[in-house]
C-alpha cells in the first residue's frame, strides 16, 4: 500500500544565487550566475509483492521519466551521437533582456549515476544527475535598442550546468540543486550600452538562476509525486 504525505513547498526550500558580471574586456562582457537549492518531502512507499520497492526517488531520478524536468522544459528532442550517446535540443523559458526577449535553445547531456550507503543506523540512497549545456544558441525577439545589440545577443552563448544530488531515507528524502550558467556578450567595437548595462545585467542574470532552480526543485518534487502516484500497469 502506498504512503503519500505532501509537505508545503515554501516550508522546505531553501535557495540562494549570486551573480559575477566580469565587466568589459576585448569586446565582451561575460556574466557567470551561480545558484544553489534544496527541497525536502517525505519518502513515498510502494512495495511490490516481494518487498522490492517500485516507487522510489531514486528510481524516478534515475529513469527517463525525469528527463523533461531535469531538462527544465517540455519543448526537447533527441538524437544519438556518434558515439551512441543521447542528448538533447531544449528551447528554454524566454528572458527579458533590455527590450529584447531571449530564447536560449540548449543541447544538453544527462549523465546519470547512483549509489546506496549507510548513513548512522537507517540505510539511505544517494545519487546523482549533472545535465549539461553542450552547445547553444540564441534567438532574439524585439530590437528596442537598435540592431547592434540585437545582432551581438544573437551571438551570445550560454554554458554551464546543473547537478542534481539526492539522499533518500525510509521516512524522507532531501534533493539539492546546484546551478553554474555563463552568459558571454561578444560586442561590436563601438556600442553605445544602455546606463548600469553591467550591474542591472547581473541582478537580472542573478534573479534568472535564482528563480528558475528553485522552480525546477520545485517542478522536481512534483513530477516525483505524480510518478508515484501513477499506477504501474
Amino acid at each position: 500500500m502506498m504512503k503519500l504525505n505532501i509537505h508545503s513547498f515554501s516550508t522546505l526550500l531553501v535557495a540562494t544565487a549570486a551573480s559575477i558580471p566580469s565587466g568589459v574586456f576585448a569586446g565582451t562582457i561575460r556574466f557567470v550566475g551561480i545558484a544553489s537549492a534544496s527541497v525536502r518531502g517525505d519518502t513515498i512507499l510502494s512495495n511490490d509483492d516481494e518487498g522490492n520497492d517500485k516507487k522510489s526517488l531514486s528510481k524516478f531520478l534515475s529513469s527517463d521519466e525525469s528527463n523533461k524536468i531535469l531538462l527544465g522544459t517540455d519543448t526537447f528532442s533527441s538524437a544519438s551521437t556518434a558515439a551512441g550517446d543521447v542528448i538533447y535540443e531544449c528551447i528554454q523559458g524566454s528572458v527579458a533582456w533590455f527590450g529584447l526577449t531571449l530564447i536560449p535553445i540548449f543541447i544538453n547531456r544527462i549523465e546519470r549515476g547512483a549509489t546506496a550507503g549507510s548513513f548512522g543506523s537507517q540505510e539511505q540512497e544517494e545519487g546523482r544527475v549533472i545535465t549539461s549545456i553542450e552547445e547553444a544558441r540564441t534567438d532574439v525577439q524585439g530590437g528596442g535598442l537598435g540592431t547592434a545589440l540585437e545582432s551581438a545577443m544573437k551571438l551570445s552563448e550560454f554554458d554551464g550546468r546543473t547537478i542534481v544530488t539526492w539522499k533518500e531515507g525510509k521516512s524522507s528524502y532531501h534533493i539539492e540543486g546546484d546551478l553554474v550558467l555563463n552568459l558571454t556578450i561578444k560586442l561590436p567595437r563601438i556600442l553605445p550600452l544602455p546606463p548600469g548595462f553591467n550591474a542591472i545585467g547581473s541582478k537580472i542574470f542573478e534573479r534568472i538562476c535564482r528563480e528558475r532552480l528553485k522552480q525546477n526543485l520545485i517542478d522536481t518534487k512534483a513530477a516525483y509525486i505524480e510518478w508515484a502516484g501513477t499506477p504501474t500497469t
